[in-house]
């Protein structure tokens, strides 16, 4: 598999937008959308040369030679079972499956009147008050009393969170929604110095380590991109094709995906090409669509894109759209998810175009830091990294209306949880309101 690469030029950003913004809504580029495009035909499966486009978009950098690709198998894919892996990864998350990394039961008797410090990431992004909307819920039901801090995303305000748990008497501190822990390190230090558990959510092994926090969650971000990549040379039929990946170098997850991405495709369509363009988020809303653009008319052979994240989509449409290419090329991967997203899926131009809109789910992922977190406060040892994650499911042309009307991930996960917390089930319409957050995770296509 050949990779091309061109670093757009670009400074030093806040790497706290960086960090969340997957969960970007893009309103007003989605009136681009409703206008109808004319289509251009890419029939041919050998790669032509390549080049990317610079950030900015603006630019083009000059093309860059290499070697075609046949245009026949590529050989080394088993079709059948690339799509049986793609439907697992679109079906309904199964508990158990996880929670067989989740350790033993924790006790929650000595948790009454305890409280809890939720900080959500950026209080304007509808995923990070999901989840720390279910972290309450569930800290609540243990009989522990949590404060969700409202914030914009401010390293400042994150300390202020901080330090109010510090002076009035919190046991824990979850800090959530892809959260770098190395932004506030002396901050946690000192919390943690005062006996109180800190719970992070996101953070990568080198974040982790760095400040020193043990009690953390993750999303799968590699099995994500190899989702994205098997779906492609699948629905490709084996046969190598052009691709180009809109990449954000400066948020930790991208390396994972596009390192997963990468491996992938190189075992299973060694003669596909990968063209990457780097567009980091404070310029996502003035410059993925015209990067984009460029890219594929200067790659016209190009079938397949990889925008690494969802909050990209509505620009990314734009700019397929503005080269014409509306019929004749797909995205795949797009991690984050979300209402908004899925929403794309199920109206045109998107729901021919987008083909994985691949996220976990915030209740979820709330749950599951609560759950690391009163590990903490039991003083019993973290769920290992490689366990700590939440499932993410893919949502496809085929499921993401029953996705987006349903909430899509069942209610099992919720008993499950509240199983290992030593609470009583739910059932009946108390389950159902747990499991959609009282119906917010629900929307009409």
């Amino acid at each position: 598999m050949k990779r091309l690469k061109l670093d757009g030029q670009h400074g030093r950003h806040n790497p706290r937008a960086t960090r969340v913004a997957f969960g970007i809504t893009a309103v007003g580029a989605a009136v681009l959308l409703a206008a109808c495009s004319s289509s251009s035909s890419s029939s041919s499966s050998s790669a032509a040369a390549s080049s990317g486009t610079s950030s900015s978009a603006a630019a083009s950098a000059p093309a860059s030679s290499s070697s075609s690709a046949s245009s026949g198998s590529s050989g080394s894919a088993n079709i059948s079972a690339l799509t049986a892996d793609v439907a697992k990864g679109a079906a309904i998350p199964t508990f158990s499956t996880y929670a067989s990394g989740y350790g033993s039961k924790v006790s929650t008797a000595g948790l009454s009147g305890k409280k809890i410090m939720i900080v959500p990431g950026d209080s304007e992004l509808a995923a990070c008050t999901e989840i720390a909307q279910a972290d309450a819920a569930l800290a609540t039901a243990a009989g522990m009393k949590p404060t969700i801090f409202a914030n914009q995303g401010e390293e400042s305000q994150y300390n202020s969170a901080v330090e109010n748990a510090i002076h009035q008497g919190y046991a824990a501190i979850d800090l959530e929604c892809d959260f770098d822990p190395t932004l506030i390190a002396p901050a946690i230090a000192q919390a943690e110095k005062a006996g109180i558990v800190v719970g992070v959510y996101g953070a990568t092994p080198q974040e982790s380590a760095a400040s020193k926090v043990t009690y953390v969650t993750v999303d799968p971000y590699a099995l994500d991109a190899k989702y994205a990549a098997e779906q492609a040379v699948a629905q490709a039929n084996g046969k190598p094709f052009q691709a180009i990946a809109i990449t954000s170098n400066a948020a930790p997850a991208t390396a994972i995906m596009q390192q997963s991405l990468t491996s992938t495709l190189a075992s299973i369509c060694p003669a596909c090409k990968v063209t990457d363009v780097n567009v980091e988020v404070p310029n996502w809303t003035t410059g993925i669509a015209s990067a984009l653009s460029s890219a594929l008319l200067q790659n016209p052979d190009a079938t397949v894109i990889f925008p690494d994240y969802a909050g990209m989509l509505t620009y990314v449409l734009a700019g397929i759209q503005s080269a014409h290419k509306t019929n004749s090329v797909k995205t795949y991967l797009d991690f984050g998810g979300g209402t908004p997203f899925i929403k794309l899926q199920t109206a045109q131009p998107g729901e021919s175009i987008i083909q994985s809109d691949i996220g976990g789910y915030p209740p979820w992922t709330g749950y599951l830091l609560f759950l690391q977190t009163v590990r903490g406060l039991d003083k019993m040892s973290p769920i290992p990294y490689n366990q700590a994650i939440g499932p993410d499911r893919v949502a496809t042309p085929q499921n993401a209306v029953n996705v987006l009307t349903t909430g899509g991930w069942g209610t099992s996960w919720v008993n499950g949880f509240r199983e290992l917390l030593g609470l009583p089930d739910l059932s009946g319409t108390a389950l159902t309101s747990a499991s959609t957050l009282g119906g917010a995770m629900t929307a009409a296509p």
